[in-house]
């Protein structure tokens, strides 16, 4: 029965994959600004909860490690300290992906729960490490590399969790779906990276808008690329309650 009632809302990945999506920046931006404002509070909360676990994280990291030994760390302090971030970090920031993702088929997810579920995945650990690994080796090739493939696989992480795809499949189509629609992906995060720096320079209070805008867009961007799974009747109410969240 679950399996007859399960279906997908908003893009279709064999359509994407082929450049038969149509992807209108604008309007994802424009429709991740309202998402923003009207679950502003719920997915803020989750971002600073992980701020906050990341600050207490480098806390943590200061107290126990002295500042000769990260100036200079060692191969195994550098991997011990990625390892650990990577399995701090990965459920929180993927969480509020999900939320974003959810938002944008009218669903609504408490962050907590996401981070539950997410927090015991060791596939979601494992593409984590990859995706650090690949970016790294981009960047160690004159950066540009490592700008692009940390800019390809951004949807990589959501697809693990979503699509239930292996982490090599979750990283390779999220390739193919940047490399074809690389212009206006390109744009949204460049863009959003240019509004971040901006944002410091307001010691940090434009985030608490910009943080819950870019999440939501990126969430609408993947609805509109991929579609979402979901259990239950479709509606186009924007506040589902007869569906669930297929993650």
């Amino acid at each position: 029965m679950e399996q007859q009632n399960k279906h997908t809302q908003g893009g279709n990945i064999d359509k994407t994959l082929i450049g038969e999506t149509i992807l209108d920046l604008s309007a994802c931006a424009k429709e991740g600004w309202r998402l923003s404002k009207q679950h502003f509070y719920s997915i803020l909360q989750g971002g600073l909860f992980t701020l906050g676990m990341i600050l207490l994280l480098l806390m943590l990291i200061g107290h126990f490690v002295s500042i000769d030994d990260l100036q200079k760390p060692s191969v195994s302090l550098s991997f011990g300290l990625n390892l650990l971030f990577t399995l701090i970090t990965t459920p929180l920031i993927t969480a509020l992906m999900m939320m974003g993702i959810s938002h944008s088929i009218g669903l609504k997810t408490t962050f907590i729960g996401l981070v539950k579920r997410l927090a015991a995945s060791a596939m979601l650990i494992f593409c984590a490490l990859m995706l650090g690994a690949l970016v790294n080796l981009g960047i160690a090739l004159y950066i540009l590399p490592g700008i692009y493939l940390a800019m390809s696989t951004g949807f990589a992480l959501v697809l693990l969790v979503e699509k239930k795809y292996r982490p090599s499949q979750a990283i390779l189509m999220s390739m193919r779906v940047f490399n074809r629609y690389w212009m206006p992906l390109s744009q949204f995060y460049i863009v959003s990276f240019v509004l971040f720096i901006a944002g410091l320079f307001t010691f940090g209070i434009a985030l608490i808008w910009l943080v819950p805008w870019y999440l939501h867009t990126k969430g609408v961007l993947y609805r509109t690329l991929f579609g979402v799974e979901v259990i239950g009747q479709p509606s186009t109410n924007t506040d589902k309650k007869d569906s669930v969240f297929y993650a």
